[in-house]
């Protein structure tokens, strides 16, 4: 199964690095319009595989777990910094949730199945 995301996000990155470089050059040379088409059909290809094989629980854990360690990442690096409308003291309890926050979004991110 990993190998199949790994594999899948290859693809993904190649379809979407030739439609760049495709784009870039111009879409007047046929040559680029073919590169232009196997990219989107990796892209649709990657996509794909990617659906089939991951369920929506895992799916929905995932992103939780990166919104999760980005609202625990602001609440410690962000939100303690901030004194011109809190007193000093709430900084140390945004810390303490921020902590808590990036603790439990890495875990659904990196652990949970």
């Amino acid at each position: 199964m990993v190998l199949d995301i790994i594999g899948a996000a290859v693809m993904i990155a190649f379809g979407l690095l030739a439609i760049y470089f495709s784009a870039e050059e111009g879409l007047s040379d046929a040559k680029m319009l073919i590169v232009l088409f196997i990219g989107t059909i990796l892209i649709i290809g990657g996509g794909w595989i990617i659906v089939t094989r991951i369920t929506l629980a895992e799916l929905l854990a995932k992103i939780a777990g990166i919104i999760f360690v980005l609202f625990g990442f602001f609440l410690i690096w962000g939100f303690s910094d901030i004194t011109q409308y809190q007193p000093g003291g709430m900084g140390k309890a945004g810390v303490f949730f921020g902590a808590i926050f990036f603790i439990v979004g890495f875990y659904l991110l990196l652990f949970f199945p």
